[in-house]
């Protein structure tokens, strides 16, 4: 069963402290998306072809549990680690939007996390989400999933924060945000991680 997260502030909550040493609950996020457009006999059809395919980057500020911040995201090519701190990763850059995988992040020691911020930027070809089918889905190895649109956007903004992860008291918190800013630096500010913020190319 698939858990939806209709509306922003719709939150869902995981228990970590079920079995934890002898299995750990691990949190896998996938974003995929795909760009639309009217044909000519007013049908939505998928746009195929690099040139014209939007690319959407998955990406993630995140605060462990010690104090340690930092972002993970293609842009910069900072795909994080499986085995060492922040034990958070992302396993490629989906430049088409045609991968049926999509772009996966893996949270493997949601324990030491404090809080992730999980956010969709369009690097290139599209302005703004309003042409993009953007959809999350966190699938949680206790057999739990949740599943998210990106179905409000704001005209003219291309960085949406799709969802917050919070560990509260051995609980995992997962809650649609799906709040829209110009970028990195201005969603920064609203949510308070501090970064200094460097304009990057792929």
């Amino acid at each position: 069963m698939v858990i939806k997260l209709e509306k922003t502030g719709d939150f869902h909550k995981i228990d970590l402290s079920k079995d934890e040493r002898a299995n750990p609950v691990q949190v896998h996020v996938n974003l995929n998306w795909e760009a639309v457009k009217n044909s000519q006999g007013g049908l939505i059809e998928k746009i195929f072809g690099s040139n014209s395919m939007p690319d959407l980057d998955l990406g993630c500020m995140y605060e462990m549990m010690n104090g340690e911040k930092g972002v993970i995201q293609p842009l910069g090519k900072n795909f994080g680690s499986r085995k060492t701190s922040p034990y958070i990763y992302l396993d490629k850059d989906d430049r088409t939007g045609i991968a049926n995988d999509g772009e996966n992040m893996y949270i493997f020691r949601p324990d030491l996390i404090k809080r992730v911020l999980f956010f969709a930027f369009i690097y290139e070809g599209a302005r703004d989400f309003q042409s993009v089918y953007g959809r999350i889905f966190f699938k949680i190895s206790n057999g739990e999933e949740i599943y998210l649109e990106l179905n409000n956007p704001d005209s003219n903004r291309s960085f949406c924060v799709a969802a917050f992860v919070k560990n509260i008291n051995s609980q995992i918190m997962i809650v649609k945000e799906e709040k829209y800013f110009q970028g990195h630096r201005q969603a920064d500010e609203f949510y308070q991680y501090g970064f200094n913020w460097q304009t990057g190319k792929k």
